[in-house]
């Protein structure tokens, strides 16, 4: 089997608009990879963001990487892998770090390899991978936004939690971080004690803002603080769980396997959120969680819009837990996932989870 052709689509899909303490979000931007072989069979890899600017690594594929592929056997990643790291291109000059343009593209590659792996054996990446279950559990940040009033947090968690779910997020780091607290305990309050509540300040708080504020939140009884500091600055975050009771959950921002093992060895987290699309891939994502495993760290990956591919790893390894549930994208994927009394079941995904719809491609196309 050979590579015959790798076309890239860049898609910028409108959503609801929502703030978190960093970003207004009005839309994704989704650059979609289809790899075609000699066979026929054909592998979809994508990569995505918030804000606009993925364009410059469609134009970075389309004019330094793609041409590589060309004659490769797909199913050979590892040589594939090495090839794109010795494309001799500032994406992966190790002066600037193996990160950003690089690890963007790599991953695209690396999910359309194993999708097509997927496809060649006729069966859905969870069974490739000898997954230990059908379902997985959920959990919702689509309606924890930093933008909505506290009363729309309290009537949203409750219709959350009549829907199944088990566990659920809320955005912090307003600009006064005392309204986070009166915001968090609202929500304690309306939906109980026996409902996970955890918080996410996408990197606002300084060292000081986290220690204080996480004591002040630790009677709401929070399952973890997500990203409360600059993603850089192990020590910070090792300092940070010393002096509290809250788990430190981290993972969106670390584009590297390394980047975890310091992590890890710097005692800096508790829960792993490896992101398959902003670490190299589902190679990547399974290394970062047998890594995690060893050090008896479970992992909950970071995905707003993954799920079908998320899903399906979290099921493949012992230590997966729960996947994030944002509600959107539904009408781009061609196998799309959603929870149902709080579970995703994987049942009827094929392939990586990460075929796009022609009919989304025609409609959400910006730039051929």
């Amino acid at each position: 089997m050979k590579i015959t052709e790798a076309k890239t689509y860049l898609m910028n899909i409108p959503v609801k608009r929502i703030n978190d303490s960093q970003y207004t979000v009005t839309g994704i931007n989704l650059l979609v990879l289809k790899i075609t072989t000699d066979t026929g069979i054909e592998g979809f890899g994508y990569n995505w963001h918030t804000s606009e600017g993925l364009g410059v690594v469609k134009k970075m594929f389309d004019e330094y990487i793609s041409s590589r592929l060309i004659g490769m056997d797909p199913l050979m990643r590892l040589d594939i892998n090495r090839s794109l790291m010795s494309t001799h291109n500032f994406g992966w000059d190790p002066r600037l770090g193996y990160n950003g343009l690089g690890v963007y593209i790599s991953s695209l590659v690396d999910i359309a390899l194993w999708d097509i792996l997927c496809k060649v054996e006729g069966v859905p990446l969870y069974k490739i991978l000898g997954a230990g279950s059908d379902s997985v559990e959920a959990y919702n940040t689509d309606g924890g936004w930093l933008s909505w009033p506290k009363e729309d947090l309290v009537s949203n968690a409750i219709k959350l939690k009549q829907s199944g779910y088990k566990s659920i997020k809320l955005k912090v780091g307003s600009q006064n971080p005392i309204d986070d607290y009166y915001r968090v305990k609202a929500v304690r309050e309306a939906i109980g004690k026996d409902m996970r509540l955890m918080i996410d300040a996408n990197t606002k708080w300084d060292l000081e803002t986290a220690v204080y504020m996480s004591r002040k939140l630790q009677e709401f009884d929070i399952y973890w603080l997500e990203e409360p500091l600059n993603p850089d600055d192990i020590y910070a975050h090792a300092e940070l769980k010393k002096r509290t009771n809250i788990p430190i959950a981290l993972g969106e921002s670390l584009t590297s396997l390394y980047s975890f093992r310091d992590y890890i060895v710097n005692h800096a987290v508790d829960i792993v959120q490896v992101d398959a699309t902003k670490v190299g891939g589902i190679t990547e994502w399974l290394k970062v969680a047998n890594l995690s495993e060893a050090f008896g760290l479970n992992v909950y990956p970071h995905t707003n819009i993954q799920q079908p591919l998320h899903a399906q790893l979290v099921a493949s390894v012992p230590n997966g837990k729960m996947v994030e549930h944002v509600d959107w994208l539904a009408d781009v994927w061609k196998y799309p996932i959603a929870p149902e009394n709080g579970y995703f079941h994987l049942g009827t995904i094929k392939g990586a989870g990460s075929e796009v719809k022609e009919k989304a491609i025609e409609k959400y196309v910006v730039d051929q």
